[in-house]
């Protein structure tokens, strides 16, 4: 979902004057919205590049917030009212996306607000982490900056206590088992000194065109304020966690189990998968998308020599020394390497190829052991790296066989690739080209995973049988999270799922479907739409149809939702059927 915030009543009022007489393009009206979501939002400034908001968190008090929902309802009104005449085909689009996306929003808000801003993988606690992580520490202001949002952590602790007390009123709280791992993430993290601390990073390593005297003096101040800002919030919310909040948390791992459960999942699968399924359809194809794998499996085994079931196929791979890691680094080099092998190869798929500046580096220890594998692009102006974060927990344990996947996935041709081709495209306005759905990302990600046998990569029936458990795994998330969220699934039913059709994935994937439920639906439903617009222009176009076009259309708008998406790949049938 977007998660875009707006300015002041002073701004929307503006832009209505403008708009009513006569004045505000489309353009501008794009421009100042994502503008004024850049001052009203400084972490998202960030996270897209721009620096200007570097010293402040965004004001989660109730007051700031009220504001930022009134000035959404109000944009939302002013794209309703823009005249539509006249518009070209571009902009129509970025309005009608808009629109579709706002009044997601309108729905989601306070889900947003109160029950997944708690959470293990991008709870509000760890985006503080993700955040300073994008911030630049190249001159002395870079480093004031974090040394001003080190001193407004009290604030920012207090205003998120503030919207967890309202969380609490409203029974909208999570369950026993996100609670403890976002506690004991909290806990971590609040014993790392500052010595150790990725927050304090930019103080450990210093450019030379800061002076020594300036080094002394920052270091000394940003030290100061890990020691005597954060960390005593950081302790004050630890408590209230494993307290205040710890008291209230859901009996039960469902949303169903909370005030009007079902309602609230079922606006969640809107905002998360772009469509309008019901959770029991989406539940059925899961069903029906893992018996279809499991056969392509099989086949995969048959190729290697392998006659027993899947389970005991797996249990051989498992048992084999060759297929595990020996270390966190033996890992690393792994996944860099198989990087580099499809970087050369990505030209035959793709007509544009972005500029790929990206790294691979572990998931942090205090972070790991609950955080998957995930993907960040760089800033736009390549001023930060774009990053392949791989969780490299337990390496020892983990099995190189669906490692070609993954690199697929989360890097080239897969997030990485995808996200750094959307910020370079010149013909679209800022508030596309960061503009996100989970259904076009993860989507987009997973069917890059099908590319590999083309990439130079899946050339035995190991690495083939790999990309096909990822697969399933996927699928998989459509039967257990469907299962816990509408169907009443404990936690057990849904680890006795795993068991039996992903038994190489951590059960920590579990609990990450607890604490975000319906998120894992929109990998297979994003995937399964391309897949279903590539055949259907095969066979429309026939020998006209060029893959490297395809890929081309469905990369060149951003992410799109599900229906948008379909809209401009059947127009670019259309075009190329009566060339």
């Amino acid at each position: 979902m977007l998660r875009f915030v707006f300015a002041s009543g002073v701004l929307v009022s503006l832009a209505f004057a403008q708009l009513l007489a006569g004045q505000q393009t489309a353009r501008s009206f794009f421009d100042d919205t994502f503008q004024a979501m850049l001052r009203q939002d400084p972490e998202f400034a960030t996270q897209v590049g721009d620096h200007r908001y570097d010293d402040r968190w965004t004001d989660w008090s109730k007051a700031g917030r009220e504001a930022r929902k009134k000035f959404f309802l109000d944009a939302l009104a002013a794209a309703n009212r823009f005249p539509k005449a006249g518009l070209a085909p571009e902009d129509d689009l970025t309005m009608r996306l808009i629109q579709y996306d706002f009044r997601l929003r309108t729905d989601a808000e306070n889900l947003e607000t109160h029950l997944i801003r708690v959470g293990q993988l991008f709870g509000f606690h760890n985006r503080v982490y993700i955040v300073m992580d994008r911030m630049q520490g190249r001159t002395v202001k870079d480093d004031e900056n974090i040394i001003a949002r080190l001193r407004a952590i009290p604030d920012f602790v207090d205003q998120n206590i503030g919207i967890m007390n309202e969380a609490i009123a409203e029974k909208m709280t999570q369950p026993k088992v996100v609670v403890d791992l976002v506690t004991k993430q909290i806990e971590a993290q609040m014993h790392q000194d500052a010595t150790q601390t990725a927050l304090l990073a930019a103080f450990r390593n210093f450019p030379a065109n800061i002076p020594a005297a300036e080094q002394q003096r920052l270091k000394a101040e940003a030290t100061d304020a890990y020691n005597n800002r954060f960390l005593p919030a950081w302790r004050k919310l630890h408590d209230y966690m494993a307290t205040t909040y710890a008291a209230n948390e859901r009996p039960k791992v469902s949303l169903s189990s909370i005030p009007n459960g079902r309602a609230d999942y079922a606006i969640l699968i809107r905002v998360l998968t772009t469509t309008n399924l019901s959770a029991e359809e989406i539940h059925s194809l899961g069903e029906r998308e893992v018996a279809r794998i499991e056969g392509e499996m099989q086949g995969a085994m048959k190729d290697a020599g392998f006659t027993g079931t899947i389970e005991e196929f797996q249990k051989k791979l498992d048992a084999d020394p060759d297929q595990h890691f020996r270390s966190k680094e033996d890992m690393l080099i792994y996944c860099r390497n198989i990087a580099k092998i499809i970087e050369p190869e990505l030209p035959n798929e793709f007509r544009h190829l972005p500029m790929l500046l990206y790294g691979v580096r572990p998931i942090p220890a205090d972070r790991e052991a609950a955080t998957a594998t995930n993907a960040q692009a760089p800033s736009p102006d390549f001023t930060v790296p774009g990053w392949f974060n791989l969780n490299t927990y337990e390496p020892e344990k983990q099995v190189k066989y669906d490692k070609q996947s993954l690199v697929l996935h989360e890097a080239v041709p897969g997030h990485i690739f995808q996200g750094t081709l959307a910020i370079q495209q010149q013909s679209l306005p800022q508030i596309r080209k960061f503009y996100s759905n989970s259904a076009y990302a993860e989507g987009w990600a997973l069917y890059a995973e099908s590319l590999g046998s083309h990439l130079g990569l899946y050339k035995d029936p190991y690495h083939r049988f790999g990309q096909l458990a990822s697969e399933r795994f996927r699928a998989v998330r459509l039967v257990v999270d469907t299962g816990m969220h509408e169907l009443g699934w404990t936690r057990e039913q849904a680890v006795e799922y795993f068991r039996q059709h992903a038994p190489e994935e951590s059960l920590a994937e579990i609990d990450r479907y607890i604490s975000w439920p319906a998120q894992a639906l929109s990998y297979k439903m994003g995937q399964l739409r391309i897949v279903q617009l590539r055949d259907e222009a095969q066979q429309k176009l026939g020998p006209k149809f060029d893959i490297r076009e395809f890929h081309d259309v469905v990369l060149r708008d951003g992410r799109l939702p599900l229906d948008l998406l379909s809209e401009q790949v059947n127009a670019w049938m259309n075009s190329v059927a009566v060339q």
